[in-house]
């Protein structure tokens, strides 16, 4: 903790001498106004954006640092040009110091202290952080004489133009990194949804998978049972009872995998979705992992349906793995295209999912949605590629949304697949 507090307080000591060596470079662009030895310098546009952006500083921290190091570049300078006395020097170099403590001091007071900030606060502060500092150097340099209504009016206009500037900058910069940070956690959101569909899909399929693992202990107690009956050999019997006591601790691992994930991605979780988020929610994930394979194929979707879909991951699969599947077809075009469309059917909705790829032959149609086939295999290691597959797509759909899901093809031409979905089924809780 205490090497934390070290590395803490470094750091803020280290963004103080950056903003004093920055401001005290700037201060040398200048021009004289009114009086000699009042300058206007870019410094005093650089320092309410380096107040806006280090707002856990103390400024009255900064603008010390800034009133120590800016008027000794300027008396050095001044020093050795031997353009001025070295008393006037000396003045000039006193009055710049006083604009930079005396401009700390009121934006701690009027500003960083109070709890409330805001960017209207924040530039109606800058403006009379300027003008009265300002007023200040202006005062130590004539001896505090020679007011009159002119050297007002310079002054004010000075300070609002000089804060409007600098304040525009700031709040623009400020804007624009949100905008960035924004389309970030989009990207990270719609990358928590394609997990967790695939995840939630994974999830179903094992909760369905534990009524056949339940059948098979059942089946290996009642064999048990058969063969101490048929006074069968011991080893036979201890067989059986071994596989039924295998399946049991199987069927328990399987449950304890359903209940961890389900605490992570329950139905208690879920937000309902536009059906149009979703569309831009697959597609858009999609096209990132294809542009990451180089791969140009071009996805477009059409959607006139306006639903929100409360268990919207199982939409979410069902897209991605019939998109991905046309993908797969498309390895040999140049000119990749599939084509997603959306229509409405009056109690259901028909989502069409076409491509311009290999297609197939009416065998490979008639075996599509056989679990465990597939076409696809890793070309290093032989293994076929499993995934959800689209015998599972079939079972989301049919179950899920009481809806169906046909294929046709054309070898060399193309492939479209088409589901039809319950809008009740879509539409309710899950």
């Amino acid at each position: 903790m205490l090497k934390q507090s070290r590395f803490i307080s470094r750091e803020r000591y280290r963004r103080i001498l950056i903003a004093a060596a920055c401001i005290a470079l700037a201060s040398q662009i200048n021009i004289t106004a009114y009086t000699p030895g009042f300058i206007l310098t870019l410094s005093v546009l650089l320092l309410p954006i380096f107040l806006y952006f280090n707002a856990d500083l103390n400024p009255i921290y900064i603008t010390s640092a800034i009133a120590l190091a800016s008027p000794i570049f300027r008396g050095i300078l001044l020093f050795v040009s031997n353009d001025v006395s070295r008393i006037d020097n000396v003045r000039y170099v006193i009055a710049d110091m006083a604009f930079y403590f005396c401009y700390g001091l009121l934006y701690y007071i009027l500003y960083w202290r109070k709890g409330q900030r805001n960017n209207s606060s924040f530039l109606l502060t800058i403006i009379i952080c300027d003008y009265l500092a300002n007023l200040v150097e202006v005062s130590i340099l004539t001896g505090f004489t020679n007011y009159h209504y002119r050297l007002f009016q310079l002054l004010f206009v000075t300070a609002l133009l000089r804060s409007l500037v600098s304040c525009g900058l700031a709040f623009l910069y400020h804007h624009f990194t949100l905008l960035i940070r924004d389309e970030h956690h989009e990207q990270q959101y719609y990358h928590f949804i394609w997990v967790a569909s695939v995840v939630k899909s994974e999830v179903y399929f094992m909760q369905k998978s534990i009524t056949e693992i339940e059948n098979v202990m059942k089946n290996a107690y009642l064999l048990n049972k058969h063969l101490q009956d048929a006074k069968a050999a011991p080893a036979k019997q201890e067989m059986a009872l071994t596989i039924a006591r295998d399946v049991h601790e199987i069927k328990k691992d399987y449950q304890n995998v359903i209940c961890g994930l389900g605490s992570y991605f329950g139905n208690d979780q879920t937000t309902p979705m536009q059906l149009a988020d979703i569309l831009k929610v697959t597609t858009r994930y999609i096209r990132a992992a294809l542009k990451e394979n180089q791969r140009g194929i071009v996805i477009d979707t059409h959607s006139h349906v306006d639903l929100v879909v409360p268990n919207h991951y199982y939409v979410v699969s069902i897209l991605s793995n019939l998109i991905f599947n046309s993908a797969d077809a498309l390895l040999d075009q140049s000119q990749g295209y599939i084509r997603i469309t959306v229509a409405d059917a009056g109690d259901n909705i028909i989502i069409t999912v076409s491509d311009n790829g290999s297609g197939m032959d009416a065998e490979t149609q008639a075996m599509i949605f056989q679990p465990g086939f597939s076409t696809k295999f890793d070309e290093v290691t032989g293994n076929v590629y499993r995934g959800i597959g689209l015998s599972h797509v079939k079972i989301i759909v049919e179950e899920q949304f009481d809806g169906t899901i046909s294929v046709s093809s054309i070898p060399s031409k193309g492939t479209n697949f088409d589901i039809t979905l319950s809008k009740q089924r879509l539409t309710q809780e899950a």
